[in-house]
């Protein structure tokens, strides 16, 4: 131990430098405009990354759809009325009037949260295909590869890299997150 050298240690400020290795030491901006081209790459591949996220909601939502994993909760009329006096009142009043009585009672025998957990894993294994499982997955990994990517490139600690990240996920959240969160919506759908 007495013997070692040192170990280098990495530079945690932000640098100014236009020759900033990318993602590989073959990657090197020699000039501006070669600096500018990586920034604007660094842009595009962050929207595109904000662009598969997107995708993927829509995709869960619309394609990948499933039932929810939350306990089931029972739903009933209270009021004291017998249930036939109940369900004429409602018929007359409508459901939306302030005589409908509608009350959300949780299950008679709540089941832990790992209960909860458990059922819904079996579900999913019984349930889901192993090619909707195999898509999934493909394509998590594909988000979480280039969300990687684009993590790398704000590691350099290059301001200009940084910038130009950040830029990127402005932009494909600004143009293409309310695609995603109104997919469902036209369809009437509310989560």
């Amino acid at each position: 131990m007495h013997g070692e050298a040192p170990m280098p240690m990495t530079a945690m400020v932000f640098v100014l430098s236009t020759s900033t290795p990318l993602l590989s030491a073959s990657w090197v901006p020699r000039n501006a405009g070669e600096y500018a081209a990586t920034c604007l790459f660094l842009i595009i591949f962050a929207a595109w990354t904000r662009l598969l996220m997107a995708i993927r909601h829509i995709l869960e939502r619309e394609r990948w759809r499933r039932g929810p994993l939350q306990p089931d909760y029972h739903q009933y009329k209270g009021g004291g009325e017998d249930d036939n006096d109940s369900h004429a009142q409602d018929h007359r009043d409508g459901p939306n009037s302030s005589n409908s009585k509608t009350t959300l009672v949780p299950p008679v025998k709540p089941a832990s949260h790992f209960r909860v957990i458990l059922i819904g894993l079996r579900g999913y294994w019984a349930d889901t295909s192993v090619s909707l499982r195999l898509a999934r997955a493909i394509f998590d990994m594909t988000i979480a590869g280039h969300a990687y990517l684009v993590m790398l490139a704000v590691m350099t600690m290059n301001v200009g890299y940084f910038v130009a990240v950040l830029t990127g996920v402005f932009l494909g959240t600004f143009l293409l997150a309310t695609s995603a969160e109104n997919s469902g919506h036209e369809h009437g759908d509310d989560c």
